[in-house]
């Protein structure tokens, strides 16, 4: 028998994105998103349901205009925060 695993609530997602977002990957037992990434939360969550990978890019990388080009590191963390909300496994 197979088990359906539950979908994050919107909160959970949010605070998952963000802590994508503040370098997750890049610090080895990072639990939780800094403040400032905490506070984008939201605006990162609807960004990434856009599936806007520009976009979200720049907001990662503090830009805020998705016209200047954003580090790779900033794209990659976009990228996994797209397949993150999509339900893709990791």
């Amino acid at each position: 028998m197979t088990t359906v695993a539950e979908a994050p609530t919107l909160p959970e997602l949010e605070q998952r994105l963000a802590l994508v977002a503040c370098g997750e990957n890049t610090r080895p037992g990072k639990t939780q998103a800094c403040d400032s990434c905490r506070k984008k939360g939201q605006t990162l969550l609807r960004i990434t349901s856009t599936g806007a990978v520009d976009a979200l890019a720049a907001a990662i990388c503090g830009t805020g205009d998705r016209r200047v080009k954003t580090c790779d590191p900033c794209r990659q963390k976009a990228v996994r925060m797209i397949r993150i909300y999509n339900g893709e496994t990791e």
